[in-house]
């Protein structure tokens, strides 16, 4: 790639660094094929025709779909290639399925137009959603709506023909599409929407494409073929960039793969530091179609299931005991050690099950997480004896999530414990569940030494507790900047709960995608932090990491990042021990 020097129409621009890595290509504009569907009346003898067609788009969808995954296994392995079974699966959904068929038949329309209101009352379900992770389950959904509404207009959804090394822009680029592509041209990904817990995120890692996201001014800005680059580490984008920047950035794609090599071999080691410290790997676990991944990813363990997303979307009501001990137990059977962390469900006010939906003024700090649960000690009750009749198959910890007060984690021991007698549970059953906090609010970090007493474990969600430390919402682009896991004060609230732990000498474990970058990885070990839960393709990059540091330094490192004043100068801190 080339610029003229004697012109300066360099342009920066920052977003969410989704998948790591530095891309040089041309410019090249991702423009929708499908256009919206057509609302038709259809005669009764048309009803039936209708529902064949789209059990016939649903077939063809399916076997494309399946055919994508093994291109995509092909391509990646079988470590990633489970991320399409979500989508292959949907297409079997019965909600999904029923919801179409009654929609034909109730209001006579064309298939195009059921498959648009029955996706779009799924997503309806998901809009009140706190959750990060799960709210961007949207994104699924809309993939399978999408990609029936293009068979059935004839119009199935293709990415286009790269002939040259190139940067993909686009409004939004679909999990499934992004499988299927070649990605030999394709050097980089810019988006105007995404996170970077979203499929498209992780299949982007999977496959090693840099990408940025939520930079709607770059989409804005980037002409047809224009020399672009894309550095998915930093989440920077840089139009017409100058000869200068070009070699800088030549540099650190040079580092940058030499650091994915060393990831991909060491997947199947032990995850010890250099200087031989042990660390446990776990896998966050949302849906049950992740878990045939777990241990291809290398997971000891699943270090979090969340229990919400076994509530179909629609539901009005939570499912019986015999549902949720069902499904509990597929968790634990499928955990390598036959361990598994449940979070109890985190529900707030304004989200499902919506006969228990209340309105309050502001949900974010009403009657959510572990409040709501206890709120509906009916609930409560059900979740704790499916619990504990699936903790026959294994050992549980009971996850509270949101805690911020003792009086709650001691009203949920006692739930326990009333349940446990009322199943006759034995000392043997009794000694496999343990009860344990979030510690995800800042008033839970300051009492961190009282819940590690009377916990049993404790968890770190290092997704909401630099939300919420930083008062910055996460999924606001205008202060993504001060989403920062290395401020000092985020640093002060993990040293304060690591002490705490050590002082108990109860297990802690982080959990969230903080510990998936390496500088962030470095600091953790340093506090002190040895258990890690993440989603489970991130898991081989950060056993990659943990196998080239040293406790030792990071010691050393924590010891003066303590002390300075800003993340910016914590993270220069960190890089002169990282480098190489």
């Amino acid at each position: 790639m080339s610029s003229n020097p004697l012109t300066d129409t360099e342009r920066h621009f920052t977003g969410l660094a989704a998948s790591p890595g530095v891309g040089f290509g041309q410019v090249a504009r991702l423009v929708p094929q499908t256009r919206p569907p057509l609302f038709i009346h259809v005669l009764p003898h048309r009803v039936t025709l209708e529902i064949e067609r789209v059990k016939r788009a649903m077939q063809r969808a399916r076997r494309h779909l399946e055919s994508v995954q093994h291109h995509f296994r092909e391509q990646v392995g079988h470590g990633s290639a489970y991320l399409l079974d979500p989508y292959i699966l949907m297409l079997d959904d019965a909600v999904l399925t029923q919801a179409i068929e009654d929609n034909i038949r109730q209001h006579r329309i064309n298939a195009e137009w059921a498959v648009k209101r029955a996706v779009e009352s799924l997503l309806a379900s998901f809009d009140n959603i706190q959750d990060a992770y799960l709210a961007q389950r949207r994104d699924d959904i809309r993939d399978v709506g999408q990609r029936l509404i293009g068979i059935l207009s004839g119009q199935p959804m293709r990415m286009p023909q790269l002939d040259t090394p190139s940067i993909l822009f686009a409004d939004d680029i679909l999990p499934t599409m992004l499988a299927e592509v070649n990605p030999t041209n394709l050097n980089g990904l810019v988006t105007d929407t995404g996170g970077v817990m979203t499929h498209t995120a992780i299949i982007a890692r999977s496959l090693g494409i840099p990408a940025v996201f939520g930079v709607q001014e770059a989409l804005n800005q980037a002409t047809e073929g224009s020399a672009c680059i894309v550095d998915g580490s930093h989440g920077e984008v840089i139009l017409h960039p100058r000869r200068a920047t070009q070699t800088v950035y030549l540099g650190r794609r040079a580092a940058e793969q030499r650091l994915r090599r060393d990831g991909l071999s060491v997947a199947r080691l032990p995850a010890v530091t250099r200087d031989g410290i042990a660390c446990h790997l776990l896998a966050n676990v949302e849906i049950q179609s992740e878990l045939p991944g777990v241990e291809r990813c290398g997971a000891q363990s699943i270090g979090l299931f969340r229990s919400e997303f076994i509530v179909s979307s629609d539901a009005s009501s939570l499912p019986d005991e015999d549902t949720q001990c069902a499904a509990y137990q597929a968790v634990i059977t499928a955990s390598p050690d036959h361990t598994a962390t449940i979070r109890t469900f985190d529900f707030s006010s304004d989200t499902l099950p919506g006969e228990t939906r209340i309105v309050e003024p502001n949900p974010a700090l009403g009657l959510h997480g572990v409040r709501w649960w206890l709120a509906h000690e009916n609930v409560a009750k059900t979740q704790l004896r499916a619990i504990v009749r699936a903790a026959a198959s294994g050992r549980v910890r009971i996850l509270l999530p949101r805690v911020t007060c003792i009086t709650e984690l001691r009203a949920a021991r006692e739930l326990l414990t009333a349940v446990c007698r009322e199943l006759g549970a034995d000392d043997r059953l009794r000694r496999r569940l343990e009860l344990g906090a979030m510690i995800e609010m800042p008033a839970a970090v300051f009492i961190a030494d009282r819940l590690a007493r009377e916990s049993d474990f404790l968890s770190i969600g290092s997704n909401d507790l630099v939300q919420y430390v930083l008062a910055s919402d996460r999924g606001n682009e205008r202060v993504s900047y001060l989403q920062q896991p290395l401020h000092p004060a985020v640093l002060a609230s993990l040293n304060l709960v690591v002490r705490a732990a050590q002082e108990t000498k109860k297990p802690l474990t982080m959990c969230g995608e903080m510990a998936a970058q390496p500088v962030c990885a470095f600091a953790l070990l340093g506090l002190g932090i040895r258990r890690f839960s993440l989603s489970p393709a991130a898991l081989p990059q950060l056993k990659s990491t943990l196998r080239r540091l040293s406790v030792r330094d990071a010691e050393q490192f924590m010891a003066q990042a303590l002390t300075l004043d800003t993340a910016h100068a914590i993270e220069a801190c960190a890089q002169t021990y990282l480098k190489p």
